[in-house]
Order: structure tokens, then C-alpha cells, then sequence
């Protein structure tokens, strides 16, 4: 049997002298903005232009740079992605690097690359480290030095991370003001001030919310008015007011640490909620909403939540005023809406007198005898109310005196009590074990007054809602009577609460809220039935069989006969 040797073919060879110059390419990398990484990585780029264009067998394939870009992911460093893409269409016929940790600080990332262009027969240089990766114990060497460079990039994440602690507790907090409405970052970068334009537009959402609006119906009008939302587009959404409502910037505080990155290696972030501690600085920066007017909404957003699905709800962002506001007077259901084409009209009837049905087989409860009623009747019916208003000036003016000196002041007092007592609580909890009987006991009474301080925030919550609508209703009634008889004179107790909460009253003051055209005459008479303004205004409306009782959201009834 004769064998036959096949010589090998000889491969290009870095030493030896070839007619066809090797195509090196470079990659360099910093991972920061600042100045000194900045020069850092121009002399890279320098360095190894004249490094390659200095070697006569070397041609220069291309130099990959990415600045301010970390090495624990190669997720977007776009110029490292290019320049794999670039060695499998065949263009690279070795790489250089300064060190292992410029090419990656991520193990796994570091070694799948190598590992891919040795398949591709494209040697790894790097400088620094002395390791070419085509030689046999090359990827040996390349595991351990990569992962202390990842090591050392866990460390150097976990000292940044204990330093930006270290500032928070100090109530130096890190200020992102990216597609942030009404405040922007000072020229010391260090605090926050207000964009005045922007800012009468977060008065608007939250005086809006406040007078019943939902976050939707919030929504749609700044569209309809074309105003841009924070990223400068123009579609609104739900979400965006919520977070503009929840944001505590609003009224000058400052709570740090609500997001934490979970891992180093993915970037990956998560939100805060109580993996680490936060930091709240009161006073931070001047408010744009008082703190009055910010915790009342807070209380109303935990209000609607609640009762989002309590039976017989319904939906606040309806565009129809009456929709859910008329209410039997016999049964306490709702009316539901018709619509008739022929003749052309609209009448609204007990939901219960409309949808039960007689049974042969089972007893029913009889039909409600609720009279149908003419929508135009009603809408009649709410403008005589409104006409009504300017003789109950002064019964408005009482009740939100004594609303804002007893009932407010009294459930002030009762939620910080009950805060105190969590407090006093929780610090005994603290020299207990976790097996110890009297946690279980702490815990039990932790969570009832937790719940106590629940009820107490929304009975807050109602009485704060309600004053609001006295004093949106009181504005209206002095435009009322400014057509009528040229304004009128604050008594000496308004004058006494005015000054009592001047940032309350200048909130108010600021976004007062536009009458629409056509709706007052020239003798300050509410002559135009239009849906959104009397949303502002209008509770519910009780109907009865000779009689309409129109409530108003500042606890105000009157009753106007059918």
C-alpha cells in the first residue's frame, strides 16, 4: 500500500515577507466624557496610525474608536459591532487593542468575539498584555485577565455607587431633567429652576385634576390645544400626566434613589421599592405647586384608585356632562341616555325602569316608576341652579372657613399622630429578632394603623377636594357679579383666611380658569349649557317628580322645581 504526502500549503505568516499586506485593523476605547479620558483615547487613535502605517507588510484596514461607552456590554458600542461585521465580510485580517480591558470588561462578551474571529482565522493583538490569540495558550491567559477586568469593573461600579450614596445622604442628588415639564437644571447644574412657561402648564394639569377632570380627559384637551408634551411631541398620554401628578419636584422636594441599576454587566434598571434606601430632601429647590395643593392630589389619586371599581362608578372621562350625574331620586340608580331620530330627541330614564324584565317563572321587585326626562329639561333645570349661585356667596364663604380652620386642621393632626405611632413602632422592631412574639404583635398593629392612616388620607382627601370646588365656585360667582354689579368686596374673615395660606391662594389665582365665550351675558347670567364647563362645577343631580336637586362639588344643593 503506497502513501502519498500532500505538502501543506503555506499560510501568510505576521514575520515573514509577503507580495499581499496583512489588512490591521485598530479598535480603542474610553469609557467616560471627561477630559482626561478624552485625550486618552485621541492618543490612541494616533498611536496606532502610526503604528500600523509604519510597518511595511501592514496595510491600515480602518481605525474603530467608541467614546464615553462602557466595555461591560457591547450592546451599544457601535464602532466595536462594525468592525465585527466588517472582519466576516472579509475585509480584516488581524486586530490590535491596547488591553484586554479595552476590548471588554465582560467576560462572556469578550471571550464569544475572540472566539468567533479565531474561527475566522483573525489573530486578537493585545499590546499591553502581550497575547496574541491564535497561539495555543493564548485563550487561557485571555479567561483569567478578563475576568479580573470584569472584576475590576464590578469594583469600580460599586465605589461609584457608594459615592452617589454618600452624596444623597448629604441631599446632593444626581438631577436628570430630560423630558422633564417646567424645570430645568441651574447654571450650577447642581439645582433646580423654574421655566416660567412651562410651569402655568403644570399648574393647569393639576388644577384641572383637582376640579375632576381625569388624567385622560387632561390629556386630550393639551392636544386640542396643541401644546407639545415633554419630549416635544404632540400626543399626550395617559401616563404622562400621571407621572407629572405623582412627581414630588412639583412642590420643591426632592426624592433621590427611585431607580437603581440592578446589574453591571446588563445596565439592566429597576425601580426603587425598598431594595435600597431612599433619600427625600424637603425645600430642595422653589415649588411650583404648594405643598397644600400637591398632597391633595396625592390623596385624590389614592381616592380614585380605591374606588376605581366600586359598584355603580362611573367613568370620569365621559365628554357628555350629565353621563353618570343624574341620579334617580327613588331608587338611587343611574339614568342612562337615549337617542331618538324621529322626532329629534334625547331623554334620559332610571337604568332600572329600563333594563328589568317580568318573569312568569320568578318574583321580581316591581319596576321603578322614575319618571323619563327631556335632556333639554335638565340642562334648563342646572343654568337656573347656576343663576342661583351669587345668593350663596357668603354660605360658600363659611363653610370653607370653617373646612380649611377645624376639619383640615383636625385630620392634619390625626395623620401625623398616627405616623408618630408607625415610627415608635418600627423603632422597636428594631432591637427585636425575627422569631420573637411581639413582632408578630407590632406587625398586626403596624398594619391596622396603617389602615387607619388610609381612611384618615381620604377622609383628608374629600374634605381638601371639596374646598378646592368652594373656591373654583367662588371665583366664578365674583365673575358672576363683576358683570352684574362691578365685583364684590372681601369681608374681613375672607381678607383674615387670605392671608393665612398665600401660597394656596396664589396657586388658585394663577390658573384661574377661563370662562368660555358665550357662556355668561352681559349680566353675568349662565346662558349656554356646555359639557366641560359644567364638569368644573357639577356634582350630581337628583332627579324627583315635580323637582331637581342640582349638587355642586363644593357641597353647595339647590333645588329647582321640574
Amino acid at each position: 500500500m503506497a502513501v502519498q504526502v500532500i505538502k501543506a500549503r503555506k499560510q501568510k505568516s505576521l514575520s515573514e515577507g509577503s507580495d499581499e499586506k496583512y489588512r490591521v485593523a485598530a479598535y480603542c476605547r474610553v469609557s467616560t466624557d471627561s477630559e482626561e479620558q478624552e485625550s486618552s483615547y485621541e492618543a490612541q487613535c494616533r498611536h496606532y496610525e502610526h503604528f500600523i502605517n509604519a510597518n511595511p507588510e501592514w496595510a491600515l484596514a480602518g481605525i474603530y474608536a467608541d467614546e464615553g461607552i462602557s466595555g461591560t456590554s457591547t450592546k451599544h458600542r457601535d464602532q466595536f459591532n462594525q468592525m465585527i461585521s466588517d472582519c466576516e465580510k472579509g475585509k480584516i485580517d488581524m486586530i490590535i487593542t491596547k488591553s484586554i480591558s479595552r476590548w471588554a470588561r465582560n467576560t462572556i462578551d469578550s471571550l464569544k468575539n475572540i472566539r468567533k474571529l479565531k474561527d475566522l482565522g483573525i489573530p486578537v493583538l493585545f499590546e499591553k498584555e502581550n497575547i496574541n490569540t491564535m497561539d495555543a495558550q493564548g485563550e487561557v491567559l485571555l479567561t483569567i485577565l478578563s475576568s479580573l477586568a470584569q472584576q475590576e469593573s464590578e469594583s469600580i461600579s460599586k465605589n461609584v455607587r457608594m459615592g452617589i450614596q454618600y452624596l444623597y445622604q448629604q441631599g446632593k442628588g444626581r438631577l436628570n431633567t430630560t423630558r422633564f415639564l417646567g424645570l430645568t437644571k441651574g447654571e450650577n447644574g447642581k439645582t433646580l429652576v423654574i421655566i416660567p412657561e412651562e410651569a402655568d402648564l403644570v399648574r393647569r394639569i393639576y388644577r384641572e385634576y383637582l376640579e375632576g377632570y381625569s388624567p385622560g380627559w387632561i390629556a386630550r384637551g393639551l392636544m386640542e390645544d396643541e401644546i407639545p408634551s415633554p419630549a416635544g411631541k404632540p400626543a399626550w398620554y395617559q401616563s404622562t400626566i400621571g407621572s407629572i401628578l405623582r412627581n414630588e419636584k412639583y412642590c420643591g422636594d426632592l426624592l433621590m434613589q427611585k431607580y437603581y441599576v440592578v446589574d453591571v454587566l446588563s445596565h439592566r434598571v429597576a425601580k426603587n421599592e425598598g431594595q435600597l434606601p431612599q433619600y427625600y430632601v424637603e425645600d430642595a429647590h422653589e415649588p411650583i405647586i404648594p405643598k397644600e395643593v400637591f398632597y391633595q392630589v396625592q390623596g385624590e389619586l389614592r381616592r380614585r384608585s380605591i374606588f376605581k371599581n366600586k359598584p355603580g362608578s362611573f367613568r370620569m372621562g365621559s365628554k357628555i356632562a350629565l353621563t353618570g350625574r343624574l341620579i334617580c331620586g327613588k331608587c338611587g340608580r343611574r339614568l342612562k341616555r337615549y337617542t331618538y331620530p324621529e322626532p329629534t330627541r334625547t331623554d334620559w330614564r332610571c337604568r332600572r325602569r329600563a333594563y328589568e324584565k317580568r318573569s312568569m317563572t320568578k318574583e321580581v321587585a316591581p319596576k321603578c316608576s322614575c319618571r323619563n326626562v327631556l335632556e333639554r329639561e335638565v340642562q334648563v333645570a342646572i343654568l337656573a341652579a347656576f343663576n342661583e349661585l351669587p345668593s350663596c356667596r357668603d354660605e360658600l364663604l363659611r363653610a370653607s372657613w370653617a373646612v380649611k380652620n377645624g376639619d383640615l386642621k383636625r385630620l392634619d393632626y390625626l395623620i401625623g399622630n398616627n405616623q408618630s405611632r408607625q415610627d415608635r413602632i418600627n423603632e422597636k422592631m428594631e432591637g427585636l429578632e425575627e422569631g420573637d412574639k411581639q413582632v408578630s404583635l407590632l406587625r398586626a398593629e403596624l398594619s391596622r394603623l396603617e389602615d387607619e392612616k388610609i381612611d384618615l388620607t381620604l377622609k383628608h382627601a374629600d374634605a381638601a377636594n371639596q374646598e378646592v370646588a368652594r373656591r373654583s365656585l367662588l371665583e366664578l360667582i365674583d365673575i358672576m357679579m363683576e358683570k352684574e354689579y362691578g365685583g364684590s368686596e372681601p369681608d374681613e374673615e375672607e381678607e383674615d383666611r387670605q392671608a393665612a395660606c398665600y401660597e394656596y391662594d396664589e396657586f388658585f389665582r394663577r390658573t384661574r380658569m377661563e370662562i368660555p365665550e358665550g357662556i355668561l351675558d352681559t349680566e353675568g347670567k349662565v346662558v349656554r349649557f356646555q359639557d366641560d364647563f359644567i364638569i368644573r362645577y357639577l356634582e350630581n343631580v337628583i332627579v324627583h317628580d315635580d323637582s331637581y336637586k342640582v349638587n355642586f362639588k363644593a357641597g353647595l344643593t339647590i333645588k329647582v322645581c321640574a
